[in-house]
């Protein structure tokens, strides 16, 4: 269940004072919604986050600069950051990596889990080594020689995707990525390449895209089993679809069958058990329904968590609002964190 304290304090008994950071967090002096950069609907969203953070009781400082990190210690007692991009190589881990030299909790898991998890090819690796089910496929380096031919491990699939090793990789995904055969995702594959970006080349897993969202905690609690809209080919999530023309998501607990439903919780508790903590994240699966697959694509850490997305949907159901929802997080991460970083901030 949801543990939902009734004020989020410092170890001082003071309201807790939060930095946020996201690329649209509003700034001050007037805190408005950032101008529309043709990104989606993140000004609205972050802009959303900002004023929630604020109704349950925190004081908050918000910027949209990734070095406003830098006078974080002393300031404030927490980092929410969902400042995923910006233009260095792996942006992803630069927030928690600071927030560790500088003894400060902050939102999502340790940098060393959140790198793994922001690289698509180790991460698929992981799945193998705990013995969840992958998708097979080959990395490319930008710079390495591309096989000419359909490697040996993926002779016998029906079909390619072909995605970004690293980061968010919405943004690459088309129904280009979809290929039928090996030259087809080769020269896909060249030109995210000629882009600058590493690339995976999988096996094209058919069924249908499920997200399943969950909280991190003593134990870790699955909200639910949830289907986001597509209009695409193969029913894949497409990055304008993402940003740009998003169909929603739909409860699926009854498209997926009771023992599909037992594996994703035991893929759960064995994740958990190698990554964790983690305080809230999504695992996303392709599901076959005609033949009962299940293939883990990606585990997500501090992805969407707005009022529309599925981590809200799920506390809904079970009774807590989206407020409740984001008390719960900050409560339980800032809970984990305080001791050790309290420690660790004593040696700088």
């Amino acid at each position: 269940m949801i543990e939902v304290p009734r004020e989020l304090r410092n170890d001082a008994g003071e309201p807790l004072r939060v930095l946020f950071l996201a690329p649209y967090a509003p700034d001050a002096p007037d805190y408005a919604t950032k101008p529309y950069k043709g990104n989606g609907g993140y000004p609205q969203y972050h802009h959303s986050i900002y004023r929630l953070l604020e109704e349950i009781g925190c004081r908050v400082e918000s910027s949209s600069k990734p070095y406003a990190i830098l006078h974080a210690r002393g300031n404030v007692d927490y980092v929410f950051s969902l400042l995923n991009r910006f233009p260095i190589e792996n942006p992803e881990i630069f927030i928690s990596s600071y927030c560790e030299f500088a003894g400060v909790p902050y939102l999502g898991a340790a940098p060393n889990i959140r790198a793994v998890a922001e690289d698509k090819w180790l991460l698929k690796l992981c799945f193998r080594g705990l013995g969840l089910p992958a998708a097979r496929g080959i990395m490319v380096g930008r710079d390495a020689c591309f096989p000419t031919q359909t490697p040996e491990g993926l002779a016998d699939v029906p079909g390619f995707f072909v995605k970004k090793r690293f980061g968010a990789a919405s943004d690459c995904i088309t129904e280009a990525n979809i290929a039928s055969n090996w030259a087809a995702a080769a020269a896909r594959a060249k030109e995210i390449m000629a882009l600058g970006h590493d690339v995976l080349i999988e096996e094209f897993c058919p069924g249908i895209d499920y997200t399943v969202p969950i909280l991190g905690g003593t134990e870790p609690l699955l909200l639910g089993f949830v289907r986001p809209g597509s209009d695409k080919r193969g029913g894949i999530i497409t990055g304008d679809l993402k940003l740009h023309d998003h169909l929603g998501y739909a409860w699926a607990e009854d498209e997926i069958a009771p023992e599909i439903q037992g594996g994703i919780r035991d893929d759960m508790r064995a994740l958990w058990r190698a990554f964790g903590p983690i305080d809230y994240f999504r695992m996303d699966y392709r599901i076959d329904p005609a033949t009962g697959s299940r293939k883990l694509i990606e585990v997500n850490i501090c992805c969407y968590i707005g009022k529309s997305g599925p981590f809200a949907m799920g506390a809904k159901r079970l009774g807590f609002s989206h407020g409740d929802l984001m008390k719960s997080i900050l409560h339980y991460s800032y809970g984990r964190q305080i001791g050790r970083c309290k420690n660790h901030a004593s040696l700088i």
